[in-house]
């Protein structure tokens, strides 16, 4: 098992080795503050390794969010990166099917120059069903998957991350951990949908709201059974603990496994 945190400027970056974690993910948002170069230079002195977390924008167009993944490729292999996480439009409540399947033909430039590469890459989970994801790991068995808990419980009854686990665990390379009241978007959405309809694009819009990325038990999520489940798959991979800002590492780490031991 290992445990990481992240960052998204340099500074957060000679702040997360002083706590000595596992890993840290480079998060290259848009207007992050990474001077590449430098940051590699700190992980490597410290021996901390580094997985990469690449930009998202809900605008974006399914051909230009597949293109925009090949070249970081190159990048993460000259860092070392140990995974490539990106997202998708793969999600029937937030995206049509010409999205999805604009998306899926367009993706082997970037899964196809990752391979080459030698440089492991990994779908986030938002929204996602077993139809979508079995559509992309047939397509592209070498894919892995990053399992988001807290998009996992964003308009759900039950959190997606337990039927991720049962179905795709074999496939799964890094759990991020955070807590978030997601749940409750499904009567937001039922209310407004009382009144008028309600797009892909404003349900989009009220996930972001709800993706509060709320540190360990500010929020509703079960942590407990879906460690259970990640227990009875025998997964000992990556966590990353995303909850709250970088320097709350420590005490994400220690509720983290308070809840992993007692799951």
């Amino acid at each position: 098992m290992e445990i990481g945190t992240y960052a998204r400027t340099t500074e957060q970056v000679k702040q997360a080795v002083q706590h000595k974690p596992d890993f840290v993910e480079l998060r290259l948002d848009l207007g992050h503050d990474l001077d590449l170069k430098e940051a590699c230079g700190i992980l490597s002195s410290a021996g901390v390794s580094c997985t990469i977390h690449l930009p998202s924008n809900p605008d974006w167009k399914p051909y230009e969010l597949s293109q925009g993944i090949a070249p970081y490729i190159d990048l993460a292999r000259l860092i070392d990166a140990r995974l490539v996480t990106f997202h998708t439009t793969l999600s029937t409540l937030f995206y049509d099917d010409e999205d999805i399947d604009t998306f899926l033909q367009s993706l082997p430039v970037a899964y196809d120059a990752a391979r080459e590469a030698g440089v492991p890459i990994a779908v986030e989970t938002l929204g996602l069903y077993y139809t979508e994801l079995s559509l992309l790991f047939e397509r592209f068995p070498q894919m892995r998957l990053v399992l988001d808990i807290g998009h996992g419980e964003i308009l759900a009854t039950r959190n997606r991350s337990l039927a991720h686990i049962e179905t795709f665990g074999d496939f799964i390379e890094m759990v991020n951990v955070h807590d978030n009241n997601g749940s409750r978007m499904i009567q937001e959405v039922l209310d407004l949908k009382k009144k008028r309809d309600v797009s892909r694009g404003e349900m989009r819009e009220l996930a972001l709201r709800y993706d509060s990325h709320s540190r360990i038990g500010e929020g509703s999520i079960d942590f407990e059974k879906i460690f259970a489940l990640l227990k009875s798959v025998s997964y000992d991979k990556r966590f990353l603990m995303i909850g709250g800002q970088p320097e709350d590492f420590e005490g994400e780490r220690s509720s983290f496994m308070e809840r992993w031991l007692a799951a």
